[in-house]
């Protein structure tokens, strides 16, 4: 009797289940939890409002004495728009960023970024309730993953030479002030929020050097992370996606098609997230600041890359280093055919 059983191949694989996996690969770990919380916050706002229980509102946070609500307001996402920009911005800059700095400085330079803006939110809101005696000032929320990431990118481009631009839609913008520019639109879309004036301002603030005092030495990251001497991080070591000290990449991070160190690595997006290793086995890199230009935009000129870099912008010059490249493999070749067993 004929069967068809054995022609059978293996079941196709769930699709779900594949574009989970490439992205818990692909995604470093400080990165990726922050995601996730956005969306469970945004799966959560079905039943229960987490602006409510989360958010950094002066009332509760200071008279209440909810402390809690000065970390978790970035990680509150109340609508489906909001979630689409929250991890299109966040994919884009997160990631990199995290591959450049390690898990730990980034997980540090997000929650600083974080209190100090939210420090900042409180302090003006009660200064301008006891002025008007109005408690809309009161009730007023910080939260929302772009009140960070507005500080993250004003970070990096307060840290840009004067004359480097980047591109907005048609507009070419100086990089320093390519923040300003995009806190301008998004005031005209959603109006003026006092928190995205405030990561700005604290962005630039911190990339200025004047947090300084808060930054972490490079040493004590390294305890943190050192499973035999017990250190705090330890745990989160060997965890998918953690980028230590010794793995991260600086600028090469964005190198296009590159998402640290792998030269071999091809195509746009960033590069799968290396295993963990010895967190004291190198010297750990400083936050990027080599042109200090566009989180992410390597491609168009304005990312970072290294100092000794340089990029063919003529048909010439791409032409001379292809038959350069040429010229090498036939000389390989030439090399493997007179001596085989090589």
């Amino acid at each position: 009797m004929p069967s068809d059983s054995n022609n059978n191949g293996p079941p196709p694989p769930n699709p779900v289940a594949t574009a989970y996996e490439s992205y818990v690969r692909d995604t470093p770990l400080i990165t990726r939890y922050v995601l996730n919380s956005i969306l469970i916050s945004f799966f959560a706002g079905f039943f229960f409002s987490p602006a409510y229980l989360l958010a950094n509102i002066p009332m509760f946070t200071i008279f209440k004495f909810q402390l809690y609500r000065v970390v978790t307001s970035p990680l509150i996402c109340t609508d489906i728009l909001s979630l689409f920009f929250a991890f299109m911005g966040f994919m884009n800059h997160g990631v990199k960023l995290e591959q450049s700095m390690g898990s730990s400085l980034f997980a540090v330079l997000f929650f600083t970024l974080t209190i100090a803006t939210n420090v900042l939110f409180l302090i003006i809101s009660i200064l301008l309730w006891g002025l008007t005696n109005s408690d809309s000032y009161l009730v007023g929320a910080s939260l929302g993953i772009w009140t960070v990431l507005l500080g993250i990118i004003a970070v990096e481009c307060s840290e840009a030479p004067p004359e480097t631009k980047r591109r907005l839609f048609f507009l070419e913008v100086p990089t320093l002030y390519y923040p300003l520019v995009l806190l301008a639109l998004f005031s005209m879309f959603a109006g003026p929020r006092l928190p995205y004036f405030l990561g700005v301002a604290v962005g630039y603030a911190y990339g200025h050097g004047k947090l300084d005092r808060w930054k972490v030495k490079v040493e004590t990251v390294r305890k943190w992370e050192n499973r035999d001497q017990g250190g705090c991080l330890g745990g989160f070591v060997n965890r998918s996606g953690f980028v230590t000290l010794g793995m991260a990449s600086g600028p090469n991070a964005w190198l296009t098609g590159s998402g640290g160190n792998d030269s071999g690595s091809s195509g746009g997006g960033p590069a799968p997230v290396r295993a963990p290793s010895d967190p004291g086995a190198s010297t750990a890199p400083s936050f990027p600041s080599t042109g200090g230009r566009s989180l992410g935009d390597g491609s168009r000129g304005g990312g970072l890359l290294s100092r000794g870099a340089k990029v063919p912008k003529t048909h010439e010059e791409r032409a001379a280093l292809l038959e350069r490249a040429a010229e090498r493999r036939r000389q390989q070749q030439a090399e493997q055919e007179r001596d085989p067993g090589v």
